[in-house]
């Protein structure tokens, strides 16, 4: 009777580990130019370069910002590697889409002489609970040894909701934004 009355509990508890919801995994995936690419004249090869994320975002476990300044980390919706990755990788992807082919390089790609790189600081890449995704960010685009002139994306894109791929959908679309961006002054600048 006694062990019954012990084991009970246990196996209720174990019981309940077992039905906690399944963890899902997401990706930033590229997606194509708001209108038509022009016959855009690229100045010699861009690498994506440096994407710099701040460490309150920059985790597996997706983040959303709730009220009062609070941010909600998920424990079921989560990124397949880390988001400053994720992001250098659609980016690059999204870039390919917009500019001439075999311009633009990912790093570690054989780089010739006058290569221009592209940064990103970011300060914020995620949705609110309502599913509005804001990516605020700087960007340059540079030379090796030359100072780059900075500039700055403000971005917002309404997701539809606040599950996890309805979120990362929406951040994959924000950074399509600043691809469309980047890639209109590269020709320019």
């Amino acid at each position: 009777m006694r062990r019954a009355f012990i084991l009970g509990p246990l196996v209720l508890a174990l019981g309940a580990c077992g039905s906690s919801p399944k963890t899902q995994f997401y990706t930033l995936d590229a997606v194509p130019p708001a209108s038509p690419a022009p016959a855009a004249v690229a100045r010699g090869h861009i690498e994506v370069g440096k994407v710099e994320i701040p460490a309150t975002l920059d985790r597996l476990s997706m983040v959303t910002r709730k009220a009062n300044d609070q941010l909600d980390v998920s424990d079921q919706n989560r990124w397949a590697a880390p988001l400053d990755d994720l992001t250098r990788r659609a980016l690059l992807q999204d870039l390919r889409q917009r500019l001439p082919e075999g311009t633009v390089l990912a790093s570690g790609d054989a780089a010739p002489p006058g290569t221009r790189v592209i940064t990103l600081n970011v300060q914020q890449f995620m949705a609110d609970a309502s599913g509005r995704v804001v990516l605020d960010t700087d960007w340059a685009i540079g030379t090796v040894g030359k100072t780059a002139t900075t500039r700055h994306a403000h971005i917002e894109e309404t997701a539809g909701g606040a599950d996890g791929g309805t979120v990362a959908n929406g951040m994959s679309r924000a950074l399509g934004k600043l691809a469309d961006e980047i890639s209109a002054s590269v020709g320019s600048g």
